[in-house]
C-alpha cells in the first residue's frame, strides 16, 4: 500500500473512501480489522511517535465505524520489550475507546529466529494479562520461511499456553481449575488423566513412552526418588528404600 501511494502520489484509498467502505461493511455485516501499519517491526521501533500517532487515528476510525453500526478490532504491536507491553496495552485500549485489541506476540527480542513462537508467547502472555483481547499465533518459521504444518502446530500451542497463562492471571472463570485438575492427576500419578488434560496430549504421551519400564509409576526425571511415589508408599505403610 505504501508503494502504491508513493508511486501514484495519492492517499490510501481505504482511508480516503472510508465512509463508502463502512456502508459496504454495514450492509454485509462485516467487521473491520483496523491494521496498524506502523506497528513496531523491531524492538528498536516500539512505542515511538509514529506508532502512537497511528493509534490516535485508529481511535478516530473506530468511532466513525461504530457510528455506522460497523464493528472493529484493532491490531496492536508486533515487536516490543517486555517492560513496555503493559503500558502499550493501556494506551492502545484507551486511545481506541476500549475496542477489542489484538497483538502479534508481541515478540520480546529480535535475536531468536527459529524460536519466535517462544518470544511471541512470552510477550503474548503479558499482553493478554494486561489488556489484549486476542493473540495472533507466531510459528518457529517467522521471519525465515512459510511455516509447515508442524510449525503451525508449535505456534498455535505456544500461543494457547500464553493465552491460558493470561486467563489465570486475569482470574477468568474456570481457567485455574484446569491447572488444579492437572495437579491432582500428578499427585495421584494418574498418567491417563494427565494426558487427557494436557494441551498437547500426543507430545506428552510420546515423552512418557521414553521412560524406562522400571519406572511405570513415575517418570525418569526423579525415578524412585519421585516425591509423589514415595509419599504414597509412606502413607500406605510401604518400604521406600532405594531397592524398592
Amino acid at each position: 500500500m505504501f508503494a502504491w501511494m508513493e508511486l501514484n502520489n495519492k492517499e490510501n484509498p481505504f482511508y480516503e473512501h472510508y465512509d463508502r467502505l463502512l456502508e459496504i461493511c454495514e450492509k454485509y455485516d462485516v467487521t473491520l480489522s483496523l491494521g496498524d501499519a506502523l506497528r513496531p517491526g523491531s524492538i528498536h521501533d516500539s512505542t515511538d511517535a509514529s506508532q502512537i500517532e497511528e493509534l490516535i487515528v485508529l481511535g478516530e476510525l473506530t468511532k466513525r465505524a461504530w457510528a455506522k453500526n460497523v464493528q472493529v478490532i484493532i491490531e496492536g504491536p508486533g515487536h516490543m520489550p517486555i517492560n513496555e507491553i503493559a503500558g502499550n496495552m493501556m494506551i492502545g485500549k484507551k486511545l481506541c475507546h476500549g475496542a477489542p485489541f489484538y497483538v502479534l506476540g508481541p515478540i520480546v527480542t529480535d535475536v531468536a529466529p527459529g524460536y519466535d513462537h517462544i518470544t511471541s508467547a512470552i510477550g503474548g502472555a503479558i499482553a493478554a494479562s494486561t489488556g489484549a483481547d486476542f493473540l495472533c499465533y507466531v510459528t518457529p518459521a517467522e521471519h525465515l520461511r512459510l511455516p509447515t504444518l508442524e510449525d503451525m502446530k508449535e505456534g498455535i500451542i505456544a500461543t494457547r499456553i500464553a493465552a491460558h497463562a493470561a486467563d489465570i492471571a486475569k482470574g477468568v472463570k474456570g481457567a485455574k481449575n484446569w491447572d488444579n485438575q492437572m495437579s491432582e492427576a500428578r499427585a495421584d500419578l494418574n498418567w491417563e488423566r494427565m494426558f487427557n488434560l494436557a494441551i498437547d496430549s500426543a507430545k506428552a504421551i510420546e515423552y512418557r513412552k521414553e521412560s524406562t519400564p522400571e519406572h511405570e509409576d513415575s517418570c525418569t526425571m526423579c525415578g524412585k526418588m519421585c516425591s509423589m511415589r514415595n509419599m504414597k508408599k509412606i502413607l500406605n505403610g510401604e518400604d521406600i528404600r532405594l531397592n524398592n
